[in-house]
């Protein structure tokens, strides 16, 4: 009797066995899956990120430019220049106190 009990357990854990095993298995396929996934993903926002830096990097040229003018005007009409950032803090203002009330 002692000889067939052993049995049995040797059998229930060679089932435990084979049981851990199939599901590591299936954990790894996942996990295998899901880093693919992500490693995609990710190459895409990079991707994403990089357009978007080249088309940032090409406009700097006319955004250094439209500043150059901006300053020259501001230079040579400094009264108007005064007048607009005074209109442009007063309209901040009134937007920022618009949102507080909310």
């Amino acid at each position: 009797m002692h000889h067939t009990h052993g049995n049995d357990i040797r059998d229930d854990l060679r089932e435990q066995l084979a049981s851990l095993s199939q599901e590591v298995t299936r954990l790894r396929k996942q996990v295998a899956r899901h880093g693919r996934s992500s490693y995609r993903e990710s190459r895409h926002i990079g991707e994403d990120i990089a357009e978007m830096l080249r088309d940032y990097y090409g406009s700097l040229p006319d955004l250094r430019h439209s500043a150059h003018r901006l300053q020259k005007s501001a230079e040579a009409h400094p009264a108007t220049t005064a007048a607009i950032a005074a209109a442009g803090v007063i309209v901040l203002g009134c937007a920022a106190s618009l949102l507080m009330r909310r």
